[in-house]
């Protein structure tokens, strides 16, 4: 009897609902919805902000839209896609951008990892191909996705914005980040918690269109919130311990401005100048660590 049941419910698909965060995506939005219905029971656009047809468009088509008056970026767009999720049934939820760079016939590849239980998080990675991936967004996406990954925890794409997510792992995650931060905010909390993460290859296209936001302010945001997520999580790590070496230099160094002076009666400023600097920028910095510490440890008590 027992065993019967287990049958049924292993043939039973998953229920996927697709997010699509948009903005001004009239052109391609309705690919993008049309596509993403063949796999989902449900799915949530995001209009975050369009002075196009978007929203409009992709209502028409079915889909659950949830529109902002005003652009808040796709970070506040992703959560809103995830307030909304939370409303209805689901077992998967795949996270997907509006722009047709993705292409939705291989929603199945990020699904089938999280169905057989293989994967609580599955990133679509694209084939980083200077033929297919612009050589700038190669190469920041390299930089970023090395800078992301923990030790041990190598993620070879961490800014693809092609994902699917289990329910439990949909529900645990905090989507938090600002703009375009959102992908490496929420890859460094799913590190964190060691969530079974699983890349899949997937397709990407490139239109010769002009990219809506500047690559160098983007990789810039990005980049920003990486190295400040990095120093609040480990503030002994990255600021602690390299403070007290530099204090430790400008002291050894400041011994030896002390005995050059017993010896020939002559201070050599330049030396001790640097002396003084290095122990001053260490104990700055030894000083800061045990600040963001503190105050991290404070943050957490007051949220629990």
């Amino acid at each position: 009897m027992s065993e019967t049941i287990h049958n049924e419910k292993a043939s039973t698909p998953p229920r996927v609902i697709v997010c699509i965060p948009a903005y001004n995506e009239e052109k391609t939005i309705a690919k993008v919805t049309i596509g993403a219905f063949r796999f989902a029971s449900k799915v949530v656009v995001c209009d975050d902000g369009s002075t196009d047809m978007t929203s409009e468009i992709a209502s028409n088509l079915g889909a659950i839209v949830v529109k902002h008056d005003s652009n808040l970026g796709k970070g506040e767009a992703s959560n809103s896609l995830v307030q909304e999720v939370q409303k209805h049934d689901h077992d998967i939820v795949i996270f997907i951008d509006a722009d047709d760079q993705f292409t939705t016939k291989e929603i199945p590849l990020l699904i089938k990892p999280i169905d057989e239980g293989e994967a609580d998080v599955v990133i679509g990675s694209r084939i980083f191909d200077s033929k297919v991936m612009p050589r700038h967004r190669s190469v920041g996406n390299k930089v970023l996705s090395s800078m992301t990954s923990k030790r041990g925890k190598r993620v070879s794409d961490s800014q693809s914005g092609f994902r699917a997510y289990s329910s439990r792992a949909i529900s645990e995650i905090e989507f938090k980040g600002k703009g375009m931060s959102i992908e490496s905010q929420t890859l460094i909390d799913m590190l964190n918690r060691d969530y079974k993460i699983v890349e899949v290859p997937v397709s990407v296209y490139y239109p010769n269109t002009k990219p809506k936001r500047n690559p160098i302010f983007h990789f810039g945001e990005v980049l920003d919130y990486i190295v400040t997520r990095t120093l609040v999580d480990s503030p002994f790590v990255y600021l602690g311990f390299p403070g007290l070496l530099v204090m430790i230099i400008g002291l050894i160094l400041g011994l030896r401005v002390v005995s050059i002076f017993y010896e020939t009666g002559v201070i050599a400023m330049g030396s001790a100048f640097i002396s003084v600097l290095s122990v001053i920028v260490g104990a700055v910095l030894v000083a800061t660590s045990i600040l963001v510490k503190l105050l991290k440890g404070v943050i957490r008590v007051e949220k629990n």
